[in-house]
């Protein structure tokens, strides 16, 4: 794992050194880090390598490669760009395909990546940036600068540029919605799009996007043959993202994704597990109530797993983890996922883990619930596997007469439908959410915000379960968390990897028939019959799983009732604050969220309300940027 960041001074101007290595300084954030740096008149590439220091210097030939990239098809790009295996480090491999294919080489790299090439000859460079965003680029360019960066902060370190606060993220991140995937808490600042790679030449920029995740041609096999080719890269996908060394560890939930990775995991390396519980004395006494542990401690103690560790965060300050992430950030994350995970990174950090691996983006495709496979059998007019299926989930007969006339009337029928459906319509979710929400009256009517946060929200109605997964797999939701926790595990030693984001295993799912992807009223059925023997059956067919990743969040908050209270206080004597947020409802909101254990309620979205603590801490900590 590497951080990355480069300046071209396309004006011709010399590199200023002192604030290149401010930059690559602001990259340093682990102990025992590792820089190469190449500063030649006005261009300066840099890398800051993480431990165990496996990828190479940035000098080859005439070409200069920073990267931070993970291949997980190595050996056969070795073997096709007939690569001495003892050169076959990620940043030479990738040099050396593009000197042989251009800018076509990332249409053969598989894995995660995020790199810039600067040709010292033409004066051309060329970045990109893997399928689907695992490692973040952000860059800068006007006239006469070019800037990039695997950190934000490195760009920003930049003095002599000037950066101003976008106000559109602003809106975005207090009304919940992901914002575009260039956009970020800086007008002057963009990212580049996952699947995309840019070219610079003198003082013209292009992007383009190079792959995009298409609908399958449905796979005629027989299913046991389907299921097993899945199996087989499944099993891959894991393998390929281990560490060869004892420092792999895995994030394990309870649930089906996190057990298959950890128990498929535990067959080929020593790996450790690491797990978000309640303190025992808060068992059923505060919200959630309840923990996964017992599921926890059925995989490890079936794959005989000894190295694991549940992680409480007892005591552990939510405001201080917050404002960390802002300064970190040095702007307003959308999510909040790694945010909380803290104590755990912590602990994987002590436990000497470099790489952990995630169950995250299965729920998107690999493991979908395919809740809508009855509506796509009918619109199919596979009545028969339709009616099959139904009975096979033993509904009593007038169960099974009326969910098989609704599909009639849906497909056969459907002005009638729509008219039903009219008379029994009832008030989405999202508006009371929104409802909820403590949106300054003024900012809201400027940027049209509800407008804009019900557009987003709007049910669409994907015709087929592989668009609406090709649709939830690259919303910018997707690529947002996998940025945000790249850059905050980094911070620890840890990189990320996500086997269920493998694009061979997604492509493979998307292909595969409808009856395979849900069947008889289950749902993930491809991936329950995939680990059969290697997941206690219990975990296999659970259907169970809780709602709460992290359960000791309301616990944090209760810790710091008095300091986030004293926070809103202070919010309410300045005014650029109020300019955004209606501090009098917010912090209605906040009792309302502290009063959770006791009472249960709906739409009071805790993650919302960390977003806004988010934006009165940044402010607070650069009113400059507001003025």
């Amino acid at each position: 794992m590497n951080s990355i960041f480069g300046r071209i001074n396309t004006s011709k101007n010399q590199i200023d050194q002192s604030l290149f290595n401010n930059s690559i300084d602001v990259l340093s954030v682990f102990p025992d880090v590792k820089k190469e740096i190449s500063i030649d008149n006005n261009t300066a590439l840099g890398e800051v390598l993480f431990p165990p220091f496996i990828q190479a210097g940035i000098q080859h030939s005439s070409k200069r490669i920073v990267s931070d990239s993970k291949l997980y098809n190595l050996p056969d790009l070795v073997q096709k760009l007939n690569i001495n295996e003892n050169q076959a480090e990620e940043g030479f491999v990738i040099l050396k395909a593009y000197e042989k294919w251009g800018n076509d080489c990332v249409k053969y790299f598989i894995g995660d990546f995020a790199f810039a090439i600067w040709d010292t000859n033409t004066e051309e460079l060329f970045c990109a940036r893997d399928h689907l965003g695992v490692k973040p680029f952000h860059y800068f360019f006007n006239d006469e600068t070019f800037v990039f960066s695997s950190d934000i902060s490195a760009v920003l370190a930049q003095k002599d540029l000037q950066f101003s606060i976008d106000e559109q993220y602003i809106a975005d991140t207090i009304s919940i919605i992901s914002s575009k995937k260039i956009r970020t808490n800086y007008n002057e600042i963009k990212k580049l799009p996952p699947a995309s790679y840019l070219f610079l030449k003198n003082e013209n920029l292009e992007i383009k996007q190079y792959w995009e995740l298409q609908t399958q041609k449905t796979i005629q096999k027989k299913d046991s043959e389907i299921i097993e080719d899945f199996k087989t890269l499944l099993l891959k996908a894991v393998k390929c993202r281990l560490n060869n060394d004892n420092s792999t560890g895995t994030e394990l939930s309870g649930g089906i994704d996190s057990s298959c990775i950890t128990a498929i995991s535990s067959k080929f390396a020593q790996i450790k597990t690491f797990s978000h519980v309640l303190p025992d004395h808060l068992l059923e006494k505060i919200h959630p109530f309840k923990d996964e542990r017992d599921y926890i401690n059925l995989l490890d103690d079936y794959c005989n797993i000894q190295d694991r560790y549940f992680i409480t965060s007892e005591n552990k300050s939510l405001h201080r983890a917050i404002e960390e992430n802002v300064i970190d950030y040095k702007g307003i994350s959308q999510q909040n996922f790694g945010v909380f995970s803290d104590c755990l990174y912590q602990q994987a950090m002590k436990g000497n883990v470099s790489v952990l691996l995630s169950g995250f983006g299965g729920d998107e495709v690999v493991t979908s619930k395919s809740k809508g496979y009855l509506s796509e059998l009918a619109s199919n007019r596979q009545w028969k596997e339709l009616k099959k299926d139904l009975k096979n989930q033993k509904p009593n007969k007038y169960r099974y007469l009326r969910t098989l006339l609704k599909y009639l009337l849906k497909f056969k029928a459907p002005f009638i439908y729509k008219f039903i459906s009219l008379r029994k319509y009832k008030r989405p979710f999202w508006i009371d959410k929104y409802d909820n929400l403590a949106i300054s009256k003024e900012f809201s009517q400027e940027f049209n915000i509800k407008e804009r946060y019900l557009l987003y929200y709007k049910k669409r109605n994907c015709s087929s379960l592989q668009k609406n997964a090709i649709e939830r797999i690259t919303h910018p939701h997707v690529s947002q968390r996998l940025e945000y926790c790249s850059l905050i595990a980094r911070k620890y030693g840890i990189e990320y990897r996500y086997p269920l984001l493998d694009i061979r295993l997604i492509e493979c799912y998307l292909a595969m028939p409808t009856r395979l992807k849900a069947q008889n009223g289950i749902g993930r059925y491809a991936i329950r019959k995939a680990i059969e023997g290697i997941v206690p059956e219990k975990i296999q067919w659970r259907n169970d799983k809780s709602g709460a990743t992290i359960p000791s969040i309301f616990m944090r908050m209760i810790n710091d009732k008095e300091q986030i209270s004293e926070l809103i206080n202070r919010a309410k004597k300045i005014d650029i604050i109020k300019k955004y947020i209606d501090l009098e409802k917010f912090e209605r909101w906040f009792h309302k969220l502290c009063q959770r254990s006791e009472n249960k309620q709906k739409n009071i979205n805790p993650a919302a309300f960390y977003n806004y603590l988010k934006l009165i801490i940044f402010i607070e900590q650069n009113p400059n940027l507001f003025k």
